[in-house]
């Protein structure tokens, strides 16, 4: 199996900006006008928190507005389904797919490896294979398009099969620096295993460039927070944030009121 330093030194970076613009309603406001060009960050989240729609408006607004193309790497749903939820909201990627500005890679089946898998007839740990899988994915959505902005949505069914940190951590730290050397700006999205202040920080929190948490809470109210962002003078106060007809929009003048966890 080729090793993963193998599998970066294929991907070609791009000379990055200072900023790049996010496309969220509000969201520039609390990062210092936008991400980092050239990061990667962590959008964390509980299921249903909204965090493919945001990510979908980072590609959609940076290759219909910012003429910078996207690739979306899809590990939970197919394209057909990706396109018809967010053509719902407004985001014609079958548009911007047919102009050369978009690309979805359907990583679905990685997340389907089992335990223990096979390359011919070796015996090969699933774990392991998944990643060598994803990477090579993601090197595909590059040597596709050559975009300025990635997406991995998500990385949990993947890297929850390392139950021990001392595993998982080497993993993120893969995918991380993989994405990194594509000198695009990437966005990669994780479950929130554990809500409240006492919960245990996972290593890709550690290992991204920025972390920004979603969260709903117990009066249905959403909540948007900046928990870090290196090189960035960020506002990392919890703002409230919809979801309306054409996505995820941040108030980011306003304060979240009743701010424990939902569950």
């Amino acid at each position: 199996m080729e090793s993963m330093s193998a599998k970066t030194e294929k991907i070609s970076p791009q000379i990055p900006s200072s900023r790049v613009k996010t496309g969220i309603p509000g969201l520039d406001a609390l990062l210092d006008s936008g991400f980092p060009s050239g990061k990667v960050v962590l959008i964390l989240g509980e299921p249903g928190t909204g965090k493919t729609i945001l990510c979908s408006q980072f590609l959609h607004w940076g290759a219909f507005q910012g003429d910078e193309k996207g690739v979306y790497v899809g590990m939970n749903e197919p394209k057909p389904r990706f396109m018809t939820e967010m053509n719902a909201l407004g985001m014609d990627f079958a548009r911007l797919e047919k102009d050369n500005r978009f690309a979805y890679v359907d990583a679905t089946e990685v997340r389907r490896i089992p335990e223990q898998a096979k390359v011919g007839r070796i015996p090969v740990g699933g774990r392991e294979l998944g990643l060598v899988n994803l990477i090579d994915l993601v090197q595909e959505g590059i040597d596709k398009l050559a975009p300025r902005r990635v997406v991995v949505d998500s990385i949990s069914d993947l890297v929850f099969r390392f139950p021990n940190i001392e595993e998982r951590r080497p993993a993120v730290l893969d995918i991380v620096e993989v994405l990194q050397s594509t000198g695009t700006t990437c966005l990669l999205t994780s479950e929130l295993p554990s809500t409240g202040v006492d919960r245990i920080l996972q290593p890709e929190e550690y290992l991204a460039e920025g972390v920004i948490l979603l969260r709903m809470l117990k009066d249905g109210a959403r909540s948007l927070q900046v928990l870090k962002m290196r090189g960035s003078k960020v506002d990392s106060i919890p703002r409230p944030y919809v979801i309306k007809e054409n996505g995820l929009e941040v108030y980011a003048t306003e304060e979240v009121y009743g701010q424990s966890g939902g569950k």
